[in-house]
Parts: structure tokens; C-alpha cells; sequence
């Protein structure tokens, strides 16, 4: 019996002694700005031993109960300000309450948190090519479209469907080739005419990231380029309730563009809410050479972010997105269209829904745990005045003929649900996520052509007059359903000297189209029929299904304290869009034709960095090559006995080049920055020049920031000639751009802040054209002097 007692009061001793060595105490911290004082809210926390992380609220405050008592080291960072890095003692007889200034930056910091590649990391250790472009830098720049904005960072140069309309190129790459996601949802949509970053408010952006080179191992087919993750503007919770928001206003001179946006935010220690809404009218296009017709545009949308936190580990965030044009001009004509065709969406508009689900911290070594599903479709109708007329003349047999080509709508109606699943581990230096994702789109397409036919006799009197509509299917009605399994590994050693990284993922694709016969109807007189003469099978029904695989490894080695080396190698592939494989696309010029027995391209990207992240100076270098194969392209051929287009798969090409960067504050608040990127794209099966391949281009630029809130911004956009192209490319010789910029940051009166921006892009009023353009036939010129004006009030 006293041998019993011995040993409960060992094993009491000792769990009460392992109670002080295993205890958890509670640390808080407070991050304001160290020069105006204010509370800095979203701020990346995080906390050795343990790698604990997390943001401040909207009070600058931060709060976890994860700690254990002894010296902890505290690393806090935020877009716009200096990496802190502190030390201190977690004690159980005191609050372990903590006070901390950053300090702003006059550079890009290297420890600002990505999450493209699906593992959270800091820049500077980032092991794909990655670049991030903020709301900050936003804010400053009149952009019609986010892509407007994209095209200032190294490798991405602007893709130019018109005014309103454009996309972006990657490293010589662009369209069907790179993956948009909004908040981690695919937007997925048509992109002969370019629309998907029209349909977004740039106003509600947080940030944006572009991964450069191939990624479908982390985000599925398409990705052979690039991703575009842009991250909208999301609620904080705060410890009592809070409602602010903003009203801005914008005008540009060279389109007499004006808009207006208003935001309000709501948050408490439970709920957050933010919703935007904004409105833009434009004219008509000023370029060097003249008016740009048919430029013109009105915009407007709503979006709604909600979320609602059921304890410290478990959230719920809601999203609702709407944006639309009832008309935006597409200037340019052939090849697509006729040559004097006026073209124009009425309308286009995007519709999102999506619901996230996020569980953190559910063990030590399971971090996070979420769910999505998001519903987005994409409607597209097209009016196109073909302003032409065609004159047959008569015959022994018939009589003269003038067929006047009065309207042609096209419309699509794209359909797109996905849901994803995904885990996030962490085991001591090691991170790894799997999941499982899948995402459907449905195609649904029509098109009317009207003419007005004209007979003549031989004193050219007129015999008849005919109104002809006839409807037909560009695309039959088809679904791509993709469905995958990724993982994602990232491990660090040596202290985080070395990062490595593996990932793979497995994709099944299901294809399917419904029959479409060609002409689908007419309506003669007004009587329709169904079965007109000549009516055929254009597409039969078919299903396809295709698995493919795809892979990433990758390693970032720290040389020494501010300088980073870093390689990837990556295989990927692309299965051919829809559009691609049954298009039927008739609007007056010459037809362009899908092949539904294209293969996937496939590609295997290779990159080599080095990169300095210092506090007044930034500088890196990267050297790229990415080699396809079976590149689709259209090819000139015939389809009928009509010239046509024809997707098809070209053999290999490699694109190969370098960029580099600099940025240097090299007295007190001035800094200058340059930029060089050169791409080299060829067809290696008969060494011919692949289309749309950006020339060689560099920025160099000075700014000055003063007094704490104004900023002066000069640079110089320089782009040498393009003379190697691809066959119906023209040639484009070089030019040089200047833009100066002044942006003032929290103005106070009375208890509102005011931000304004201004300043004149292209300020000499240079004539050029960009070679990323020429495809679009009369739509020559870029937009001349532009002065701008936009202000925000902070209420």
C-alpha cells in the first residue's frame, strides 16, 4: 500500500511539474504606423518557435493562445513596409502585451506572404517566378482594365482586343494558354474577343499574382503559361462593431472617361461585410492619328463579401459578383470581321457565387483544412454591322444579284461550377497540401445572319427584294469537365537556407458536344424553316476523354543573408478549349474552324533566378525556356471551298528569354527602378517566327516620395522594333513612351482621408503601335496623351 501511495504522489509531482513545461499562455500585440501612428491593420504575424501566423485586425491588433512561456521571435510584415523582426519573453506572471511601429518601404519587400502556388511563403523565398502587383500600385495608374495595370510588371506585356477589351501575354504566351482565377475561382470564357478582365472591378482588388511559366500541376489544364490569381478586397473582424468605407471618382481626357465607385465595410468580432459598386461611361477613343471609332463604352457592377467566424478556427465567407457592359465597342475589322465592320458587345456581364470554408489549426500538424464551390457564368452577345456589300453579276441564266449584309449576332453563354478540397500540413520545416478539385464548362452558342438581297433585271430595274435571317450554331452545345488530384510539397532546411519544392498532380478530362447542323434555320419574309435547303451536319455528337499528368520540382537556396538563387522545372499541359475544337466562326470574312481531333499541348518550362531582396536596393535576373509540343495554332487552309483558319497542331516551338529588374532608393526618399525583357519564340520544325511575340522592351523610372504622403512618379516605356513574325503578322518598329505620375495619400479634413491621383500618360502625344495589336486589322494606333484625375474619400 505505501508503495501505491509513493507512486501517485510521483505521478501527481510530475504531472503537475509537466503542467508549467506544456502550459500556453496568451500573446497580444498592437502594430500601428511608425510615422502617422495609425493601426496597421493586415499585418502577417508570425511567431517562433511553434510557426504560429496570423493578422491583425482592423485595430492593428493581434491576438493567439498557442504560446508557450520563454523567448519567442516575432517577424512581422506588410505590402508597403519594412520586414520588423523582434524578440521577447513570454512570462505567466505579466500580460504579454506588445507594442510594435513598422516602418514604410520605399522598395518592394522580398517578405511580403504569396499564395499562388498554393503554399503560403514570402516572396524572396518564392521557388516559381512570381510576380505580385498590389492595390497600392493600382490606385495610382488609370486603367481601363486590370490588365492595363498587369502590363507595367517585367514579362507581361498588354494584349489589345480594343479599348475596353484586352488580356495580357506572358512571357510570349497569353489567351488560352494562361488560367485566370478570381479568389481561387476559374474564369472561364471565349477569348477570341478578349473580356475577361473587362468584367472586373479593379476598385475591389486587393492584389494580384502572376505566376510566369507553367503551372497545371498546381492549378489543372491551361496553365501552360501562366496563372493570373487576383485576390479581392476581403472583410477583418474587429472587436466592436465598425462601419467605414470609401467614394471615389475618376476622369481621363483621352477618352472623357468618367466613374464613379462607392464602398462600405462592416466588421465585428463575429461578421464582416464588404460591398462595392461602380459606374463608367467612355467615349470614343483620341489617338495621335485621329478619333479610334467605335471605342466607346458604359460599365457598371456590384460585388458583395461577406464572412462569419464560428470560433478562432472556423470560418464562412460568401461572394457575389456582377459586373456588365450594355455596349463596348470593339474597334478593327479584318481578319475577323469585315473591314469596315462595326463590332460591338450588347451587352457582355459575368455573374460569380461562391462559398468558402475554412478550418484552422485542427492539430499540430494538420493547419488548415477548406472547401469551396463557386458557380460563375459569362454572357456574351456580339452585334456586328458588317457595312459591306456584295455584287453578283448576271448570267445567261440569272439575273444581277447585290446582297446587302445587314446585322450578324453572335452570342455564347458560358457555364462554370467547380468545387475544391483541400488540406494544408505542417510538419516541423516541412509543408504539404493535397487536394481534390473539379470544374465543368458549358457552351451554349447562336448566331444570325440578316441580308437584304436585291435582284435586277438587265435595265437594272429592281425585280424582287428578299429578307433573309438565317441562325446557325457556331459551336454546338458542349461541356469540358475536368476533374484532379494534386500535391504540393515544400520543405526547408538548413535554418531556411534551402527551400525545395515537388509537386504532381492527375487530371481526368470528359469532352462531350451535341450534334449541330449548319444552316440551323432561316427566315425568309418572315417565315421560318427548319429544314432549309442545304442544311447539313457540321459537327457530329461525339465524347472524348483524355488523363493527363503534370509535375513541378524546384529549389531556392539563400547564397547568403539578402540574396536568393532559385530553379524550377515544370511539365504541363493544356487540353484544347472548346472553341478550339468545334468552332464554326462565319462573321462576313474568312471562316475560322475548330478540329475536334486536336491533341493537348504539352510543355516543359525550365527557369534559373537570382535575386537580391535588400532595404534599399532589389535586383534580379532570370533566364527561362519553355518548350511545347503540339502547339495549337490556326493555320490558313480551307473548310468548303472557303479560305479559312484551321486549329491545328503546329509540331514544337520553344520560347526562350530573360527579364531583370532593379530598384534602388539611393538618397533618403528617392529611388529609381528598370526593368528589361526579352522573349524569342520559334516553330523548331521549320524555324519560323511564332505569332504574337512581344519585341525586346525596358522601363527605366525615378520617384520621390515627400512630406509622408505625396509621391512623384516619372518613367519611360521603351519597346525596339518587331521585324521576326509569323506569317499575316506586319512588321512594328520601335518606340518610346513617357508617363508622369503624382499620387497624395491620406489627406486628412476633418475626420475624412483623401487620396488623389493624377497625372499624363503619354505626355508627347507619341504616334506607335503596339505589335500585340496588329491582329486587329484598322485598329492601328494606341491611345494618345491622356490626363487623368482620380480621388478617393476615406470615411
Amino acid at each position: 500500500m505505501k508503495k501505491i501511495v509513493i507512486a501517485i504522489i510521483a505521478a501527481f509531482t510530475a504531472l503537475t511539474g509537466s503542467h508549467e513545461l506544456f502550459a500556453q499562455y496568451t500573446f497580444k500585440c498592437i502594430i500601428t504606423d511608425a510615422e502617422s501612428k495609425e493601426a496597421l491593420s493586415s499585418v502577417n504575424v508570425k511567431i517562433f518557435p511553434g510557426n504560429i501566423s496570423g493578422y491583425t485586425n482592423d485595430e492593428g491588433e493581434y491576438e493567439t493562445n498557442n504560446i508557450q512561456s520563454g523567448n519567442v521571435k516575432i517577424i512581422l510584415n506588410r505590402v508597403g513596409y519594412k520586414e520588423l523582426t523582434e524578440s521577447a519573453v513570454i512570462s505567466e506572471y505579466k500580460e504579454n502585451l506588445f507594442r510594435f511601429n513598422l516602418y514604410p518601404s520605399e522598395i518592394m519587400s522580398g517578405e511580403i506572404t504569396v499564395y499562388s502556388p498554393k503554399i503560403e511563403n514570402q516572396l524572396k523565398y518564392a521557388i516559381l517566378p512570381v510576380s505580385l502587383m498590389t492595390s497600392a500600385e493600382i490606385d495610382i495608374l488609370p486603367a481601363i482594365s486590370i490588365a492595363d495595370a498587369m502590363k507595367t510588371k517585367q514579362g507581361i506585356n498588354l494584349v489589345r482586343d480594343g479599348i475596353w477589351a484586352n488580356d495580357i501575354n506572358i512571357r510570349g504566351l497569353s489567351r488560352d494558354n494562361i488560367v485566370v482565377l478570381i479568389n481561387g475561382n476559374r474564369v472561364e470564357t471565349a477569348n477570341n474577343h478578349a473580356a475577361r478582365f473587362a468584367l472586373i472591378d479593379e476598385n475591389s482588388i486587393e492584389k494580384v499574382e502572376i505566376i510566369k511559366g507553367g503551372v497545371s500541376s498546381i492549378y489543372g489544364s491551361g496553365a501552360t503559361g501562366g496563372i493570373v490569381s487576383i485576390k479581392t478586397i476581403t472583410g477583418n473582424y474587429s472587436r466592436t462593431i465598425k462601419l467605414n468605407g470609401n467614394a471615389s471618382a475618376e476622369y481621363f481626357s483621352v477618352n472623357k472617361l468618367s466613374g464613379t465607385s462607392l464602398s462600405a465595410f462592416l466588421s465585428s468580432d463575429k461578421f464582416n461585410a464588404n460591398v462595392y459598386a461602380n459606374y463608367r461611361v467612355a467615349t470614343d477613343t483620341k489617338t495621335p492619328s485621329g478619333i479610334l471609332p467605335n471605342s466607346s463604352f458604359r460599365d457598371y457592377g456590384v460585388s458583395v463579401n461577406a464572412g462569419y467566424k464560428f470560433s478562432e478556427k472556423h470560418n464562412l465567407n460568401f461572394e457575389f459578383q456582377k459586373y456588365e457592359t450594355p455596349y463596348a465597342g470593339i474597334p478593327g475589322g479584318y481578319p475577323l470581321f469585315p473591314q469596315n465592320a462595326t463590332v460591338t458587345y450588347m451587352p457582355a456581364d459575368r455573374d460569380m457565387y461562391a462559398l468558402n470554408y475554412e478550418a484552422k489549426d485542427l492539430s499540430k500538424a494538420f493547419r488548415k483544412l477548406s472547401a469551396r464551390f463557386f458557380i460563375q457564368n459569362i454572357f456574351r452577345n456580339v452585334e456586328v454591322l458588317p457595312n459591306s456589300k456584295v455584287t453578283i453579276p448576271p448570267t445567261a441564266t440569272t439575273p444581277k444579284t447585290v446582297i446587302d449584309n445587314l446585322l450578324i449576332k453572335p452570342a455564347g453563354k458560358h457555364y462554370s461550377k467547380g468545387a475544391m478540397l483541400q488540406s494544408d500540413f505542417q510538419m516541423n520545416n516541412n509543408k504539404l497540401i493535397i487536394g481534390l478539385d473539379a470544374w465543368q464548362r458549358k457552351l451554349v452558342t447562336e448566331r444570325e445572319r440578316t441580308q437584304q438581297i436585291y435582284k435586277y433585271d438587265s435595265l437594272n430595274n429592281l425585280i424582287s427584294s428578299t429578307n433573309l435571317i438565317t441562325g446557325d450554331i457556331p459551336i454546338p452545345e458542349s461541356k469540358f469537365t475536368s476533374i484532379g488530384f494534386f500535391a504540393n510539397d515544400e520543405m526547408s532546411i538548413s535554418n531556411d537556407r534551402i527551400y525545395l519544392n515537388l509537386g504532381g498532380r492527375i487530371d481526368a478530362n470528359f469532352i462531350s458536344n451535341d450534334e449541330s447542323v449548319n444552316p440551323l434555320y432561316t427566315i425568309t419574309n418572315g417565315v421560318r424553316n427548319d429544314n432549309p435547303p442545304g442544311q447539313k451536319v457540321l459537327w457530329e455528337a461525339s465524347e472524348r476523354n483524355e488523363i493527363s499528368w503534370s509535375l513541378n520540382s524546384g529549389m531556392n537556396f539563400k547564397l547568403y543573408d539578402k540574396l536568393n538563387l532559385s530553379g524550377n522545372f515544370s511539365l504541363s499541359f493544356r487540353s484544347p478549349s472548346l472553341e478550339e475544337r468545334y468552332q464554326y466562326i462565319d462573321l462576313g470574312s474568312i471562316v475560322r474552324v475548330g478540329n475536334p481531333d486536336l491533341k493537348p499541348e504539352l510543355g516543359y518550362f525550365i527557369s534559373a533566378a537570382a535575386k537580391y531582396w535588400g532595404n534599399e536596393l532589389n535586383f534580379s535576373l532570370e533566364v527561362y525556356s519553355n518548350f511545347m509540343n503540339d502547339l495549337v495554332s490556326e493555320v490558313p487552309g480551307t473548310f468548303e471551298g472557303r479560305n479559312a483558319l484551321v486549329k491545328t497542331n503546329i509540331g514544337k516551338a520553344r520560347l526562350a528569354g530573360f527579364e531583370s529588374e532593379l530598384e534602388y532608393n539611393f538618397y533618403k526618399n528617392f529611388t529609381f527602378n528598370a526593368g528589361i525583357e526579352y522573349v524569342n519564340g520559334e516553330n523548331t520544325e521549320d524555324d519560323s517566327a511564332l505569332p504574337q511575340i512581344p519585341p525586346l522592351n525596358g522601363t527605366l523610372g525615378l520617384k520621390c516620395s515627400l512630406w509622408n504622403f505625396l509621391l512623384l512618379k516619372f518613367n519611360t516605356v521603351m519597346f525596339d522594333s518587331q521585324n521576326r513574325v509569323s506569317t499575316g503578322e506586319f512588321t512594328t518598329p520601335g518606340y518610346t513612351v513617357y508617363n508622369f505620375y503624382v499620387y497624395a495619400k491620406d489627406i486628412s479634413i476633418y475626420n475624412l482621408k483623401l487620396d488623389i491621383s493624377s497625372g499624363v500618360e503619354n505626355i508627347f502625344d507619341k504616334n506607335y503601335r503596339d505589335h500585340l495589336s496588329t491582329s486587329r486589322g484598322s485598329f492601328v494606333s494606341e491611345p494618345g496623351r491622356n490626363i487623368f484625375l482620380k480621388a478617393k474619400i476615406n470615411f
